[in-house]
């Protein structure tokens, strides 16, 4: 859930609505939150105005925090721990203070910062930004220049001129004014010493507003020219967990969007109930005047049944409610101890999880101590230090009465409240908990997620998910195989990715041991309970030439004997057509089915799988092109230094592929490591070390993108496409070499072809599995 949040609060991709949708709604929400601001009375309907945009605008603010990690792209407290230190989240919490009650009113002009929330989503200011992140260096020693410049000149006319400044703050915001004006107001020279500084200050301040202004004017249109030559990549590419869902429009009705997300539809039911269970709880506690609270009682089943990240926002509705009722935006501040709840109830005794004495123990530690520190400095900001529960102020009194300092007593008599408190809660949440059977979906958005690494008997290295999948659907395989691996997603005949797996590639011969392979795809369905008999059509990518189904030519990277690998998946899978294409022709299908291609529209392009080997797949005007030979794309084995030595398992020398694929990039790391051996086992070895300043790192991917630069020049003189995409395994570190591959293509490619696109994949390393499973579909019929 929380990837499809992050999706949602980012800059939408292409192709999300709801993402669009979302940017739409909060920049509008920020826009109408300064509208009490026009007013000197507030009326009710103002203040509830306040009260609801600060409660979506924090929850956006929320929401951004709890996805950070995937942001960044990286785990761990630290990451979370460090997002409100970021300048967004910093204007974002000075914007929603002021309505909140803890600032005084002489702050509420913090409100107006709400604006740079279109900072997010505009993509001139995006330009902008880059501008001064490309050029930062360069504005910041003019900006150093221009400081000493207004120091020296203000503290000359401090001493030349005593009179005319009482002190040295006027003199420096006379020199700092004097870059632009002569004086300002009844600050001026008035010798001619001073009155010449400040003919020069307007000089030179003449030179500091044009250097940065040329710079900066430069700057900008050097980004328009890169956002015009690949638009999609300059505002998309750079935000990791691109969006690759079926967009909303496409669903006919609900009732079809339903069906397709049963588990969207599982979450939003049991988040419903959570609510009203939180609002009816505490209207009725309230009716009876119990000394409980027993309103986070939904959000803790939330967090059990579903996850925290649900939770979440279900604590945040009830907050929302509360705040209305009260018309006071300070209620939001109680959220924390929803948030509370909603983390510990998710992460300690979530379904499946054993209850402990040291899971009670956190928990208590969580739900009394820290919950009742929260809510003893709320008292004491909004209510002078006196609990406001019938039973809180009893216990208060008390404590008081017996000389407890009132701060402590506070505390004590709030903590008492939460033991009792968590007490029922726990005890209604434990209880309703058990209604609710464990249930698995398919994932709604499995195309996007990343795999999850395993180490078990099967050598099945990915897998998601692992739990039984429940669809009525039958199914197709699309099976990539690869020189290291073979990647084999399970597809419903509608094209839904119920689950991505992979296993090392293992030798296919025709001597009939299957073991290897029997183990891989044993691991791959039972994992996710699936029979074969389910299996109803299979896409079987391969590396290498094929004229005919059956015929196999030209597989260096691959100990594959082609006939015998469809005999044995028509015998594991009896019900199963086989269906067989080049890796490469897959990996382009799957790209104009749910990729970039996809995306973008393109109907001429060509797709460069990089990896153990390099190929190619062509698409023109919408239709695969194969060739005679079914060797068409085979640019792996085009000669891009006739002057290389270095044999190719082709036979030949100077091939694309002795420079652009993994095992290329280690050779060449290797070569130019100054002791002859360099240490590098995988390409990812090479990146990380590129990554970290070595130079034969960086000189290998230098040679590699140069000679792809090279060889995508010559394919665009036969081609022309729309657009050149790169997957393959090597995709997945595209950034550390796209830059240098389009700067080469421009210098290589003819003048006509220069402004070519070049993208990595949308979908990564996957494009072969998801075209493979794209044939399977188009190929349904009965096996043979």
């Amino acid at each position: 859930m929380r990837k499809r949040i992050y999706e949602i609060v980012q800059r939408a991709q292409p192709g999300d609505a709801l993402s669009r949708a979302y940017d739409v709604f909060i920049v509008a929400v920020a826009f109408v939150s300064l509208i009490p601001l026009m007013f000197k009375e507030q009326d009710g309907v103002l203040t509830m105005l306040d009260v609801v945009t600060v409660y979506i605008l924090f929850f956006d603010y929320v929401l951004r925090w709890m996805t950070h990690d995937l942001k960044t792209g990286q785990g761990g407290w630290k990451t979370f721990a460090k997002y409100p230190f970021t300048p967004l989240a910093i204007v974002d919490l000075l914007a929603i203070l002021p309505s909140l009650g803890v600032l005084p009113q002489t702050f509420r002009f913090l409100r107006v910062l709400r604006v740079a929330k279109i900072f997010r989503y505009s993509k001139n200011l995006m330009i902008v930004g880059n501008v001064f992140k490309a050029e930062r260096k360069t504005l910041l020693s003019v900006l150093v220049v221009a400081i000493a410049y207004i120091f020296v000149s203000g503290l000359i006319m401090f001493v030349n001129e005593p009179d005319t400044f009482e002190h040295f703050f006027e003199a420096l915001y006379w020199a700092t004014t004097a870059l632009t004006t002569v004086g300002y107001g009844d600050v001026s020279p008035m010798t001619d010493l001073g009155r010449g500084i400040s003919m020069v200050s307007s000089l030179f301040g003449i030179a500091v507003i044009a250097l940065p202004a040329g710079i900066i004017t430069g700057g900008y249109l050097e980004e328009i020219r890169k956002s015009q030559a690949d638009h999609a990549a300059y505002f998309h590419s750079a935000i990791p967990g691109r969006y690759k869902g079926k967009p909303l429009h496409a669903y006919i009705n609900v009732g079809e969007y339903a069906r397709a997300h049963p588990k969207v539809m599982y979450y939003l039911k049991i988040m419903a109930l959570g609510v009203a269970l939180d609002i009816v709880l505490y209207d009725l506690v309230s009716w009876l005047g119990l000394p409980l609270w027993l309103d986070t009682a939904g959000t803790a089943l939330v967090a059990v049944v579903l996850e925290p990240a649900a939770a979440l926002i279900v604590g945040f509705i009830d907050n929302l409610y509360l705040a209305i009722v009260f018309q006071n935006a300070g209620n939001l501040l109680y959220f924390a101890l929803s948030a509370i709840v909603a983390l510990v109830y998710g992460i300690l005794f979530a379904k499946g999880r054993k209850i402990t004495g040291r899971s009670i123990g956190f928990a208590v530690l969580f739900l009394v101590v820290a919950s009742a520190a929260i809510s003893t400095l709320l008292s004491y900001a909004f209510d002078g230090g006196v609990p406001t529960l019938a039973g809180t102020v009893n216990y208060w009194e008390i404590l008081v009465e017996w000389g407890v300092p009132a701060p402590l007593a506070c505390f004590f008599a709030i903590a008492l409240d939460k033991l009792v408190d968590s007490i029922g809660v726990f005890a209604i949440v434990m209880g309703a908990a058990r209604l609710f059977k464990p249930r698995t979906f398919a994932s709604d958005d499995a195309q996007g997620l990343p795999s999850v690494e395993l180490k078990d008997g099967a050598a099945v290295v990915h897998c998601i998910p692992e739990a039984p999948i429940e669809t009525d659907e039958d199914m197709v395989l699309g099976i990539d195989v690869g020189g290291t691996s073979t990647k084999i997603g399970i597809f419903t005949v509608s094209g839904t990715l119920l689950s991505r797996h992979a296993f090392p590639t293992v030798a296919v011969r025709t001597d009939g041991s299957f073991a290897k392979l029997d183990e891989g795809y044993d691991a791959v369905l039972s994992r996710i309970g699936v029979e074969s008999s389910r299996i109803v059509s299979i896409g079987l990518a391969v590396p290498g030439m094929i004229a005919a189904e059956d015929s196999l030519r030209l597989c260096p990277n691959v100990d594959l004997d082609l006939r015998a690998y469809k005999s044995y998946l028509r015998v594991r899978f009896a019900r199963a057509s086989v269906h067989v294409m080049n890796d490469a022709d897959a990996a382009v299908l799957g790209d104009m089915w749910k990729g970039s291609a996809a995306e973008r529209g393109a109907t001429t392009f060509a797709l460069l799988t990089l990896g153990t080997g390099v190929g190619a797949g062509v698409v023109v005007n919408g239709k695969l092109i194969s060739g005679n030979n079914g060797a068409v794309g085979e640019i792996g084995h085009l000669c891009v230094d006739p002057a290389s030595d270095v044999a190719c398992g082709c036979g030949r020398t100077g091939c694309l592929e002795q420079f652009a694929s993994a095992g290329a990039l280690v050779r060449m790391a290797t070569e130019y490591a100054s002791d002859g051996r360099g240490g590098y086992e995988s390409a990812k070895d090479v990146f990380d070390a590129a990554g970290a300043g070595d130079k034969a790192a960086r000189a290998a991917i230098e040679r590699f993108a140069d000679r792809l630069a090279f060889g995508l020049s010559q394919m665009a003189c036969l081609l022309d496409p729309e657009l050149f995409v790169l997957g393959g395994g090597l995709s997945v570190s595209a950034e550390a070499f796209i830059g240098v591959v389009r700067e080469r293509y421009r210098g290589y490619a003819l003048e006509v072809c220069r402004s070519t696109p070049i993208v990595a994949s949308a979908l990564g390393n996957d494009c072969g599995m998801y075209g493979a499973a794209y044939r399977a579909m188009k190929k349904l019929g009965p096996a043979g």
